[in-house]
This record gives structure tokens, sequence and C-alpha cells, in this order.
């Protein structure tokens, strides 16, 4: 769980159009974990609209076949280039994706021609394929009435009621604003709040989001503070207005108006961590890790808190510090059976590197952060080729550091 996760509705759809474009961009594994945090948040939800947990299933199957696909062709590359102790384990991947019997049957024989470790080679059965696969298109969203009921639905129940009473423009502009389209939500958002005949709403609110998004930070902070004086109690508005002000970098007036809250918020964590993430980005680290130690002290345990906790800690060089505490979340993760953020496997693995910790589980834990975050695979290729130069085994270190110029030049295509 991120820190802004506190705020942030977390809808199913929204996980879904976080989704839909890293599918646009490839990035299937990325794509992957938004669907089945989209799934988990439908799970905790009580109402949710008909049709909406079959279409992303759907989706999510296909995108583990998009994966499935795209381990099975990495791995091919690196039979080829001689890593087969990697590819055996992208292979393996690729089955434990795949419903697909003629992808399975493709990857069990690929699998076949690889020898393991003690020389004998590993039997895979599989179904023989009624048709050849292909790749599948993903379903488009449903209708805009459906979208729109569906964003409603994460709301609290005030502000349900309301979003449906505004006029036909919110709708369609608060569609466009939850779709990344900010020119067009402004412009019908800004509609409807001309029409609507009260003061400051919750159209205001979302025409600020929109303002902000598209880059115009002077009218989204005064549509806030509007917004702020007519519901002085919205922790949505506080996160916005908090946004807002460090994109204009100014961090004292962030700081003063998350210490003149009302109390009863002053004291909520989430507040806590909006004061420390203003320290962070003011470049006051040591008054950040006092906050957040603080919290930790007082409030116990908690993830969230400990990650700002640990990168406070880096920013302040204090790397065994950090390590430390990346290590224990992972440790608490791995202890209750839940998964482990990989942007907490990199940066346990970054700052076990900046100890002089070249050991092979680190070395193998670059190798599983390429697969979960395969954006950044040519900073881990390199890792990993370090890594094996340290060992003196060149032979390695080079492959891999072909790996990372491939990458690299992949990515910048």
């Amino acid at each position: 769980m991120g820190i802004f996760d506190f705020f942030l509705a977390g809808t199913p759809e929204k996980h879904e159009q976080r989704a839909d474009t890293f599918v646009i961009k490839s990035a299937y594994g990325h794509a992957k974990l938004e669907y089945e945090k989209a799934l988990a948040r439908i799970e905790r939800l009580a109402d949710v609209k008909p049709g909406c947990r079959d279409r992303i299933e759907d989706k999510l199957k296909r995108c583990k076949e998009s994966l499935a696909r795209e381990h099975r062709r990495e791995g091919k590359s690196l039979v080829a280039a001689g890593c087969e102790n990697e590819a055996r384990g992208l292979f393996g991947l690729a089955l434990e994706l795949t419903e697909d019997a003629r992808l399975a049957a493709d990857v069990a024989q690929l699998l076949d021609t690889i020898p393991e470790p003690g020389g004998q080679s590993p039997v895979f059965e599989y179904f023989e394929p009624e048709a050849p696969f292909e790749d599948a298109p993903i379903t488009p969203p449903g209708s805009d009435e459906e979208y729109f009921e569906a964003l409603c639905n994460s709301l609290e129940d005030t502000e349900r009621d309301a979003y449906r009473q505004y006029p036909d423009a919110f709708k369609t502009g608060f569609i466009s604003l939850n779709r990344g389209d900010f020119d067009a939500a402004v412009d019908l958002l800004s509609e409807a709040a001309a029409v609507y005949p009260f003061g400051a709403n919750y159209i205001t609110l979302e025409l600020a989001t929109a303002h902000l998004n598209r880059g115009a930070a002077e009218k989204a902070r005064d549509l806030l503070e509007s917004f702020l004086q007519e519901y002085p109690e919205s922790l949505r508005a506080y996160h916005l207005l908090c946004e807002t002000l460090w994109e204009m970098e100014a961090f004292d007036e962030a700081a003063q108006l998350l210490a003149n809250c009302p109390s009863d918020l002053g004291d909520l964590l989430p507040v806590k961590m909006l004061a420390g993430e203003t320290f962070m980005r003011s470049g006051k680290f040591t008054r950040a890790a006092v906050l957040y130690r603080d919290l930790m002290q007082h409030r116990g345990w908690d993830p969230v808190v400990a990650q700002a906790l640990a990168a406070a800690y880096e920013a302040l060089e204090q790397y065994d510090r950090a390590r430390d505490l990346y290590g224990e979340i992972i440790n608490t993760c791995t202890g209750c059976n839940a998964r482990v953020d990989p942007a907490v496997k990199q940066r346990f693995a970054e700052t076990s590197f900046a100890l002089g910790d070249f050991s092979m589980k680190i070395l193998e834990l670059y190798l599983a952060l390429v697969q979960e975050d395969p954006d950044n695979r040519t900073h881990y290729y390199g890792r990993v080729s370090h890594i094996y130069a340290v060992f003196g085994n060149e032979h390695e270190a080079h492959r891999f550091a072909a790996f990372a110029e491939q990458a690299d030049t992949e990515e910048g295509i």
C-alpha cells in the first residue's frame, strides 16, 4: 500500500484504467498487478456494478496470456544467449500464467530442451490444443453511464448522492477526468459549475483536480481554498491542495495549511503523512524522519509509515537503517503471505548494493525484479553485471551488460 492510498478512492475502475494504459504500452506485468488490485477492491465493496467483475477477470486472463507469451519470447532469447537457468524460470512463469493449451505445449517443449542442473531434463504434460491461439483484443470498457456509476460507487454516501444530481456536463466531465482527458474535463466541469445554482461543491473539487492535472496550479489552488471554506474537514481537499502547493513549491504554505487544519483532522494518520511528505519535498529530511519515527513509536508498526521512514533515511544517506526497514517490511509481508511491493524490493536491493552487499541473494533479487518491474530492467541487468564482475565471473558480467544494452536500445525505440 502506497503512502497516498489513504486518500485515493482506489476504485476497481481506476485500477482497471491504469491497467488498460499499461496494456497499451505492452507493460503486461504492471497491468496484471493493477487488474488484480481491481479484483481485490471488488471483494471489499458491497455494491459493485453487474458485469464489472467479469469484465476485469476477462481482461486479467488476456493480460496473463500476453505476459506468458512475453516470458516465452524473452526465455527463448535467454536460451540463445546461454542463460539457461534464467530461461527456465521464465518458462516456468509462462506455464503458471497461461491457460492456452497450445502456448503451454510450446513452452513445455522449450523447457524440455533445457537440462536440469543435475543433467536430467524435466518432463511436462500438456493437452493437445483444439485450435491455434491468437492474440485476443482487450475488451473495451462498458458504457459511459456504467463507468460513471462505477466511479460513484466508490464515494461516500453524501458525495455519491450529490454526484448523481449534478448536470450531465458534470457526469461527462467527471468521466473525462478519470480517463485522463484533462482539457475536456476542464471545459465540461467548468460548464457544470456555471449552471449549477450553488456555491462551492464537489464540482469545484473535481474541477480543481482537472486544473491541477492540466498544469494550472494557481487555478486549482483558488478552487480548493474556496472548497475548503465550505467543507473544512475534507481529507481529499487537503490532499489535493497539498499536491497543488507542492507543485508550486510553496512548501511552507503547505506545512501551515496542515498545522491549521481542524484538530480532529490534524491527529489523523493521513494528515501526518502529508506533513511528512511536505518535509521530504522541501528537503527537510531530518524533520521527516523524526515525524515518521514518532508515528511508529506511538502508533505501532505500519508498513506505510515504515516505508516513508526508510525513504527519509535514504535521503539522509543512512543506508543501513533504510535497508533494515525495507527488509522488515519484506519479512512482515512474507510472514502473512501478503504480496511484497516491487518498489520495496527495489529499495532493499539498492540500499544493500550501496552498502557493498554483492551477494547472490541480492543478485537473485535483481533478477526477480527484471520480471516484476520490466520498465527498469536495463538498470537491473546492469546491477547483475556489476555483481558478477565482483565475483570475477567476467563471462556472466559481459553477458548481462549486453542484456542491459539491448534493453536500453529497445526502450529507446
